[in-house]
């Protein structure tokens, strides 16, 4: 029996119970603008899950606890194209972590992923009791009565922190007159009040630190109830929403005379306006794989290497963003293109776009 509804109408506790309660095999999704979770069960049981949110990837959850580093998910993920084996399996044979690390992990990221979805008020869910490979997923056994009270608890601290930070667009300053040595700050905090002083966004700070929404909003959120921090800068107001049929129906145009870029700004704006759109949806996925497809074939082919033509110093002259920024750290002579994708939090398609934009002004160059 298969199950589509919104969580508007149907609490993700709710589903979750009747997954459970009715014994079910098969997956539950969750589409919302360009996310998709995925649940996984065997008789009721939660035993894996999956996100193409490049945080919720264990490589990543690994990197923003500070598991291992950059340099080793490299390799691991090097070994799994060679091999096809599951990313834990390498970081054991490796003995970059133990196999009770990598327990520890793979149910703590498959909680941060359910976790997150009590945060989705408006999110498309289907579930279906199509087969699944379980090679291919990287199991688990979660206690369903913990998930739920702990969801529940973080739905509403999200409540309170966004009645604070409306948005990731917020820019935070240290608070005049904030005694830092008093407070037992971790690792992660001071992170974070690094990034503050450099004036970041918390969406900046989330793509720096490889983080999710919830965990760094919820650790900047305590160092402002400390009076650590305060608001230095809040969010502009979204734009007005367009008609999404005539939008959808211009992104069609768009996409059929292979106009891909501007296709998928179009196809988003639709997301952004009916987030229940499945057709959209699909959409961006055909046209972003179109645009990949494109940079591959005709400007950067994954092998290649890039580098940079200009002294690295000098890049703060050419005002690049966050995120180009990011992408920029990376290039180092001697990771190929594919690995820097790999190791990016950011989706491919944006990194992609990102390295483009440094070819073209100039700034790198391909071997």
């Amino acid at each position: 029996m298969s199950l589509s509804g919104n969580l508007k109408t149907m609490e993700l506790s709710e589903l979750l119970q009747w997954v459970t309660l009715g014994r079910k095999t098969g997956s539950l999704t969750f589409i919302r603008e360009k996310t998709k979770n995925y649940i996984y069960f065997r008789d009721g049981q939660i035993i894996s899950s999956r996100s193409n949110d490049p945080t919720k990837l264990l490589g990543h959850f690994l990197l923003f606890y500070g598991k291992i580093t950059e340099d080793q998910l490299k390799r691991t993920l090097e070994i799994q194209q060679q091999t096809r084996a599951t990313l834990g399996k390498i970081l054991v044979q490796e003995g970059f972590l133990s196999k009770e690390e990598v327990e520890k992990a793979l149910i703590a990221r498959t909680e941060e992923v359910i976790y997150d979805l009590f945060l989705w008020e408006d999110a498309y869910f289907h579930f279906s009791t199509d087969g699944y490979e379980l090679e291919d997923l990287m199991l688990i056994n979660l206690n369903l009565n913990s998930l739920l009270f702990e969801g529940v608890r973080r739905k509403d601290e999200w409540k309170r922190i966004r009645e604070v930070f409306p948005s990731n667009e917020v820019v935070l300053s240290l608070r005049k007159g904030a005694d830092l040595k008093s407070l037992p700050l971790t690792q992660l905090q001071k992170k974070l009040l690094f990034l503050v002083s450099q004036g970041k966004t918390v969406s900046q700070m989330i793509l720096e630190a490889h983080g999710s929404d919830f965990l760094v909003n919820y650790e900047l959120y305590q160092l402002y109830e400390s009076n650590v921090l305060e608001i230095k800068e809040l969010p502009a107001p979204p734009p007005a929403k367009e008609d999404p049929a005539k939008l959808f129906s211009r992104g069609l145009e768009l996409m059929h005379s292979r106009q891909h870029a501007q296709a998928l700004t179009v196809f988003q704006e639709v997301l952004r306006v009916d987030p229940e759109n499945i057709r959209a949806d699909k959409a961006i996925e055909e046209v972003e794989r179109a645009i990949c497809d494109d940079f591959y074939r005709d400007v950067m082919p994954a092998h290649l290497v890039p580098y940079f033509v200009i002294p690295e110093s000098t890049l703060p002259r050419y005002n690049l963003t966050h995120e180009e920024g990011f992408v920029a750290s990376r290039i180092n002579g001697t990771w190929d293109l594919k690995s820097i994708v790999m190791l990016s939090p950011l989706r491919e398609i944006e990194v992609l776009r990102i390295v483009d934009k440094l070819l073209k002004m100039g700034l790198i160059a391909l071997r």
